[in-house]
C-alpha cells in the first residue's frame, strides 16, 4: 500500500506551528503537525498566560501586519468564544525623540494613540512615578495577549476543520526528493508535498544549512515576577493597567499586570544569552534581578522589589537584526520556514500562519512575505523589533 502524502507537515507546534496549522486546515490543506514535546510544555517560547500585543512599534513595517493580526485575533475570538486579548492599553516610556517617532508612525497609521510628559504620566497611572525628563506614548490598542488561550484556540480550530497533531515525535530530519519531501522522526517517516518549519531555537538543527542563509540562535531569557503590596486594584487588568515598555540608557524592560500568576506583575529586561535548546537552561543572572529592582524602587512605589516572588527562564530564538525570518528554503521551495521571532512573535503569529498556508498553496515570497522579514533583506545593521 502506498503511503500518504500529506498535503504539508507543519514542524513544530508552538504558536507558529499552531496558527499555521489553523489556517492551513480551514482552507482544506489537511496538515500533520509534529512536536517533539507533550502537548503545553515549558521549553520554548509559546508557553505561559500572557504576552504583549501592540501596534506601537520602532519600525514601521509591522503596523499594517498588526492591523490584520488584530482582526484574525478577533475572528478566532468569534469562533472560540474566549476572550483571547485584553485592549487595556500599552504604554511605552522613553525620552522625548523615541516618543515622537513612536507617534509619527501610529500618526500614519491612524492608530489612536496619546503623548504624555512627565507629570501626565504620573496622573493618567498613579501607580508608577516618572518625572519631568520622561515622556509616555499611550497605544490604545495595547494590551495583554492570553496565550495559552490563544494555543488552545488555534489548535482545536485546526482540528475541528481536519488537522493531526502528533506530540513526542521528535524530526530527525528533513529530504527532498523529486516528488515529495520526506520528515522522518524517531517514530517513522512520512512524506508531503510541502513542509512547513516552525521549530523555534530547534530551526537550525532541523535545517542545518539555514545558517548559511540567516543565522538564528536560540537564546534564553529570564521571566521575573514582583508582589503588588499596595493599591492591588490599579494593576488589575480589569481596571485598565497598562502594560508597559520602558527604554533607559540602552536596557528595555517590559512590564505585564497579573496575569500569569496571583497579585505578581511581569516585570523583566529584555536581554538574552546564547544557549543549546537540547541542554539544560541556566540559573538566572543575578544582575539583571539588581537591575530590574533598582528600576522598581525607583518607579513602582506598590510593587516589593526586595526579591523575585517568581522566576522563570524561557526561550527566545535571535536573528542578527532582530526581525524573523519569513519565506521558501532556497534549496526546495516546497520547504517554508519562519523563526527568529526574537521574542516579539508571538502577537504577530495568526499572521504568520496564514503567509506560511498561502505559500504552500502556491503564491509568490513577493506577495505575501513583507521585505523586512525575507531571507534576502539587506542586514547591515541590528534593529531591534521593539
Amino acid at each position: 500500500m502506498a503511503e500518504p502524502l500529506h498535503d504539508i507537515i507543519i514542524i513544530g507546534a508552538g504558536i507558529m506551528g499552531s496558527c499555521t496549522a489553523y489556517h492551513a486546515a480551514k482552507q482544506g490543506l489537511k496538515p500533520l503537525v509534529l512536536e517533539q514535546f507533550v502537548n503545553g510544555h515549558r521549553k520554548g517560547s509559546s508557553h505561559g498566560k500572557s504576552r504583549i500585543i501592540r501596534f506601537a512599534h520602532a519600525n514601521e513595517a509591522y503596523v499594517p501586519i498588526m492591523k490584520e493580526a488584530y482582526e484574525l485575533w478577533e475572528d478566532l475570538e468569534d469562533l472560540c468564544g474566549e476572550e483571547l486579548i485584553n485592549k487595556s492599553g500599552l504604554l511605552w516610556l522613553s525620552d522625548a525623540m523615541t516618543t515622537k517617532r513612536n507617534s509619527r508612525i501610529l500618526n500614519d497609521y491612524d492608530i489612536e494613540h496619546a503623548v504624555l510628559k512627565g507629570r501626565e504620566i504620573q496622573v493618567a497611572y498613579p501607580q508608577i512615578r516618572y518625572n519631568h525628563e520622561w515622556y509616555g506614548l499611550i497605544d490604545s490598542d495595547g494590551g495583554v495577549i492570553y496565550a495559552d488561550k490563544c494555543m488552545k484556540a488555534t489548535q482545536d480550530e485546526a482540528v475541528k476543520h481536519g488537522a493531526e497533531f502528533r506530540h513526542c515525535e521528535k524530526v530527525k530530519e528533513v529530504k527532498s526528493e523529486p516528488d515529495r519531501v520526506v520528515v522522518i522522526t524517531d517514530k517513522g517517516t512520512y512524506y508531503a508535498k510541502n513542509v512547513a518549519v516552525t521549530a523555534g531555537g530547534w530551526l537550525n538543527k532541523i535545517l542545518p544549512d539555514f545558517d548559511d542563509i540567516i543565522e538564528t540562535q536560540a537564546e534564553q531569557v529570564a521571566v521575573i515576577y514582583w508582589k503588588v503590596k499596595d493599591n492591588f486594584s490599579l494593576y488589575e487588568p480589569s481596571s485598565n493597567c497598562p502594560v508597559i515598555v520602558i527604554e533607559e540608557n540602552g536596557d528595555l524592560m517590559y512590564m505585564l499586570p497579573p496575569v500569569d500568576h496571583y497579585r505578581q506583575i511581569k516585570l523583566s529586561l529584555h536581554v538574552s544569552e546564547p544557549i543549546d535548546p537540547d541542554k539544560p537552561l541556566s540559573d538566572l543572572p543575578p544582575w539583571i534581578i539588581q537591575r530590574v529592582q533598582e528600576h522598581i524602587n525607583e518607579h513602582f512605589p506598590d510593587i516589593d522589589a526586595s526579591k523575585p516572588s517568581t522566576t522563570e527562564i524561557c526561550m527566545y530564538t535571535m536573528t542578527e537584526d532582530g526581525h524573523c525570518a519569513l519565506g521558501r528554503y532556497p534549496s526546495d521551495p516546497r520547504i517554508t520556514i519562519a523563526g527568529g521571532f526574537s521574542g516579539a512573535g508571538f502577537k504577530l503569529a495568526i499572521v504568520v500562519g496564514r503567509m506560511l498556508t498561502d505559500l504552500a498553496k502556491g503564491a509568490e515570497e513577493t506577495e505575501v512575505i513583507p521585505e523586512l522579514f525575507r531571507f534576502e533583506r539587506h542586514r547591515t545593521e541590528n534593529l531591534d523589533p521593539y
